[in-house]
C-alpha cells in the first residue's frame, strides 16, 4: 500500500533536492573522482590479478637489471660505463627489438670508458636513452640547451599534434639530458617522468608532455611508435578521452590503437603483476656469465631476440622505488614496462565520465524513491540494500572489463540520498506520530482527583521531594505500526491497549502520570505513600506483560497486528506535585530518577528483554517473590555513575524449565566471573548458556565486550560497566 499524497509529495521534493545538491557539489569540484575511489580500485586490481582477470603480460618484455652484484663485479660505487659497454656489445649480438635505459648519463665519466660506451650504443642500434623534466601544471617557456644533440634534433623528437577538447597537460622544463656523446648514438628518446597520485601511489603515467607549444612522448610511447612504424606527429589526442595511434599505410597496425587518457594525458597503469612475477628478469652479471659459455649463446639469442629489454639499476640505495596499487617499494622501471606492455597488448583501463556517474546516481535515487513510496519500511531498506550491492557489483564487473568506476564517490552519493530520505521520512513520521500521541495523552489519574477533592490546597503550584518508583513502558516499532494502519483502526488499538494497561497499573496501586502516545509513565508510592511501592511496580510490569499477551492472542484471532512492550523501572528521590504555570499545570514528577527509569526502558532494546529494573529497586523488593537475575552494569548517556541493572523474568510461584534454570545460573556465574576479571572462564559460561539460548543478546553482548577488552590495560578501578550512547 502506498503512502498518503502528502508523503508522496515530500518524497519527490526531498529526492529531487538531494540529487540536485549532489550534482551541484560535483560540478563545483569538477570531477566525481577522489583518491578513495582509486584506493578501492587498488583492491580490485589485486583481486582481478589473483583471479586471472587482469592485464596479460606480453611475452616480448623482459628486465635486464643492474644489481648489487654488478657493483661488486666492477668494484666501484658509480656505474662503470666500460662495464656497461661490454653488456651492450652482448646485447647487440642477441638481437633485441629495443633496449630502454632507465638511466640518465648526464655527466662525463672516464674518457676511455665514455668512448667505449658510445661505440657500444652505436653498435647496438636499438638503445633508447631517456630525458627527465621538472613538471609544471601551467605553460612554461622551453628551449633545448644550445648546441646539444636535442637542440639540433628538436623538430624530430617533438611534434605539434592534432588535439581536441580542453586538456590540462603537464608542461616540462629544466630537462636533465643525456650526455651528447651518448645521445647522438641512441635510436630515440622519451621522458621517464612517472607521477605519483596524491596518496603517493604510482597509478597514472603521462603518455605525453608539452614543451612550450610542442609535444614530447614518453619513453614507452616512443618505443612503441618506432616498433609499429608510426611517426609521432601523426598521433591524435582527445583530452579526457583517448590518445589515438593511427594505422597508417606502411605501419604494422591493422587498425587504429586508442589509448584511454584523462584530461592530463595520463593512462591508468595496467600492471600485469607484482614485481616478482610480472616479466622475466635477468641480472647483467648473469647475462655476462651465461654469454661466456658458448653453448648458451644460442639460447640467449632465442631468449632476447625480438624482445623489448627494460634495462635499469635496482641496486640498493640507487634505484628509484615507489608504491604501486599492488605493493610497496617497487623499482619504478616497472611503471614504464607496464605502460609498454599495455601498448603491446592494446589493453588499458578507461574510466567512467562524470555524466555516466550522474546517470547511475539518478537511477539509484529514483529506485529508492519509488521504494520509499510504500508504507512498509522493509521494502525501502531491502531495495536500498539491493541497490548498494548492485553499485558494488557494477564497479567490480566494470573493472574486470577494464573500465574504472568511482565506487567510493558513487556509493557515498547513494548513501546521502538513502539516508536523506530516511531522515526526512522519520522526521515527518515523528511529527505525524506526535499529533496522534497528543490526542491520547490528556488523562488525569483518578487518585489525584480524589486527593484534590479532599484537599483543594493541592492545586497550588509546587511539589515535595519523595521516594517513589517510576515505571516507563513503550511499544516496540510504534512508528511502523502507526504508519501501516488507518487512524481509526490505530485509535481503536491504542484505546484497547491503554485501557488494559491502565487497569493493570491502577489495580497494583500505581497512578498513570501521562500517556506518551503508545508509551505509559506511571508512579508507585505517590501521591499516597506505600511501603512496598517497588513490589507494586514490578508486579504491575509482569501483569502488563501477561495482559498484553492476552490482547495479542485476541488481536491475532481478529487478524490485527501483534505488538510487544518494554518496561523500565527505577526507585529514587523525585519531586512530585502540580507543576506548570498559573493557568495550566499537571500533577507529575520530575528528577533524575524519572530520567533513569525512562532510559532503562530503552535499554531493553540492547538486551532484547522486557522488564529491566535498577539496583535500587531490586534492593527494595520483597525476597523470594520475583525471579530476578543480574544483567549488566551500565552508564547511561549523560551520566558517569554506573548503574547495576537486573532483568525480572517472572514470579517465584511460577515454575520454570530446567533449561531456563540452568541458563540463568550460567549467565549469573559468567557475569560474576566477568566482574572478577576471570574473562576466559566468563566466556566459557556465556558460551555454555548460549547452547541453551543460541540467540541470547545478553550473552552475545558480554562475549563481544570481553573480546574487545585488553585485560592487561584495565585500570585498577575498573568496574565492568559499559557506557551506552543512546537514550
Amino acid at each position: 500500500m502506498l503512502r498518503s499524497k502528502k508523503f508522496l509529495k515530500l518524497i519527490v521534493l526531498l529526492n529531487a533536492g538531494l540529487v540536485l545538491a549532489l550534482l551541484g557539489f560535483w560540478l563545483m569540484r569538477g570531477t566525481v573522482w577522489t583518491s578513495w575511489d582509486f584506493q578501492v580500485l587498488d583492491r580490485f586490481h589485486k583481486r582481478a590479478l589473483e583471479e586471472g582477470r587482469g592485464p596479460a603480460a606480453s611475452p616480448r618484455l623482459l628486465y635486464l637489471l643492474i644489481t648489487d652484484d654488478a657493483y661488486e663485479d666492477f668494484g666501484k660505487n658509480a656505474l662503470d660505463r666500460g662495464y656497461m659497454a661490454r653488456v651492450n656489445r652482448i646485447l647487440s649480438m642477441l638481437g633485441p627489438q629495443a633496449v630502454m635505459f632507465d638511466i640518465i648519463f648526464a655527466r662525463e665519466g672516464e674518457a676511455e670508458d665514455d668512448k667505449k660506451f658510445a661505440r657500444s650504443l652505436r653498435r647496438l642500434r636499438t638503445a633508447y636513452l631517456p630525458i627527465a623534466f621538472h613538471l609544471s601544471h601551467s605553460p612554461q617557456p622551453f628551449q633545448w640547451d644550445p648546441g646539444t644533440v636535442y637542440a639540433r634534433q628538436g623538430d624530430k623528437i617533438t611534434a605539434t599534434l592534432d588535439e581536441k577538447g580542453g586538456g590540462i597537460p603537464f608542461y616540462g622544463d629544466q630537462p636533465i639530458l643525456q650526455n651528447d656523446l651518448f645521445a647522438e648514438k641512441a635510436r630515440g628518446t622519451g621522458h621517464i617522468n612517472a607521477q605519483n597520485d596524491s596518496d603517493g601511489v604510482y597509478r597514472h603515467f603521462p603518455l605525453v608532455l608539452k614543451l612550450d607549444d610542442r609535444f614530447f612522448p614518453s619513453m614507452p610511447l616512443r618505443m612503441y611508435l618506432d616498433y609499429v612504424r608510426v611517426p609521432f606527429d601523426s598521433v591524435r589526442i582527445e583530452w579526457g578521452r583517448a590518445l589515438t595511434i593511427p594505422a597508417l599505410k606502411g605501419s604494422l597496425l591493422d587498425e587504429d590503437v586508442s589509448v584511454p587518457i584523462d584530461e592530463r594525458g595520463q593512462v591508468y597503469v595496467p600492471y600485469s603483476g607484482t614485481w616478482e612475477n610480472d616479466f622475466p628478469k635477468v641480472a647483467v652479471t648473469r647475462l655476462r656469465e651465461l654469454f661466456a659459455d658458448e653453448d648458451m649463446q644460442g639460447n640467449l639469442s632465442e631468449f632476447f631476440g625480438g624482445r623489448f629489454v627494460m634495462l635499469g639499476d635496482v641496486s640498493q640505495g640507487i634505484s628509484d622505488i615507489g608504491q604501486t596499487p599492488l605493493e610497496e617499494n617497487v623499482p619504478l622501471i616497472a611503471v614504464h614496462a607496464s605502460v609498454l606492455n599495455g601498448l603491446l597488448e592494446n589493453r588499458f583501463y578507461d574510466r567512467w565520465t562524470n555524466g555516466q556517474v550522474y546517470v547511475v546516481m539518478v537511477a539509484f535515487s529514483l529506485l529508492v524513491g519509488l521504494a520509499a513510496c510504500f508504507r512498509k519500511l522493509w521494502v525501502y531498506y531491502v531495495t536500498g540494500a539491493a541497490a548498494f550491492a548492485a553499485v558494488l557489483a557494477l564497479a567490480w564487473w566494470q573493472f574486470t572489463r577494464f573500465s574504472l568506476f568511482p565506487v567510493t564517490s558513487a556509493t557515498a552519493a547513494c548513501l546521502v540520498v538513502f539516508v536523506g530520505l530516511v531522515v526526512g521520512l522519520q522526521v515527518s513520521l515523528a511529527r505525524h506520530g506526535a499529533f496522534i500521541r497528543t490526542a491520547f495523552s490528556r488523562y488525569v489519574p483518578s487518585q489525584v482527583v480524589e486527593q484534590l477533592l479532599e484537599n483543594p490546597d493541592l492545586l497550588r503550584l509546587g511539589g515535595e521531594e519523595r521516594e517513589a518508583t517510576v515505571l516507563f513502558s513503550d511499544l516496540e516499532g510504534f512508528t511502523t505500526v502507526s504508519e501501516t494502519m488507518p487512524p481509526p483502526h490505530l485509535a481503536s488499538l491504542l484505546n484497547e491497549y491503554l485501557t488494559e494497561m491502565t487497569r493493570v497499573v491502577i489495580e497494583n496501586g500505581g497512578i498513570i502520570d501521562k500517556y506518551l502516545g503508545d508509551g505509559i509513565m506511571a508512579e508507585f508510592g505517590i501521591p499516597l505513600a506505600h511501603p512496598n511501592h517497588a513490589d507494586q511496580a514490578v508486579r504491575a510490569a509482569l501483569s502488563m506483560q501477561v495482559a498484553l499477551r492476552n490482547l495479542n492472542a485476541e488481536w491475532k484471532k481478529q487478524g490485527r497486528v501483534q505488538v510487544n512492550c518494554r518496561i523500565g523501572i527505577h526507585t529514587g528521590q523525585l519531586v512530585a506535585g502540580n507543576l506548570g504555570s498559573d493557568q495550566v499545570f499537571d500533577y507529575t514528577v520530575i528528577g533524575d530518577s524519572v530520567n533513569l527509569a525512562s532510559r532503562l526502558e530503552g535499554v531493553n532494546k540492547l538486551y532484547r528483554t522486557q522488564v529491566i529494573i535498577s539496583e535500587k529497586t531490586y534492593k527494595l523488593l520483597t525476597p523470594e517473590v520475583f525471579r530476578v537475575r543480574p544483567l549488566d552494569i551500565i552508564k547511561v548517556k549523560g551520566k558517569n555513575e554506573p548503574v547495576r541493572i537486573f532483568e525480572v523474568y517472572g514470579l517465584e510461584v511460577k515454575p520454570v524449565t530446567e533449561n531456563d534454570t540452568e541458563y540463568y545460573r550460567l549467565y549469573e556465574e559468567g557475569f560474576a566471573l566477568y566482574l572478577q576479571r576471570e574473562f576466559a572462564k566468563a566466556v566459557e559460561c556465556f558460551n555454555r548458556a548460549l547452547k541453551l539460548r543460541p540467540d541470547d543478546a545478553p550473552c552475545l553482548n558480554m562475549i563481544n565486550r570481553i573480546d574487545r577488552l585488553d585485560a592487561d590495560r584495565l585500570p585498577a578501578d575498573w568496574d565492568g560497566s559499559t557506557a551506552l550512547d543512546f537514550k
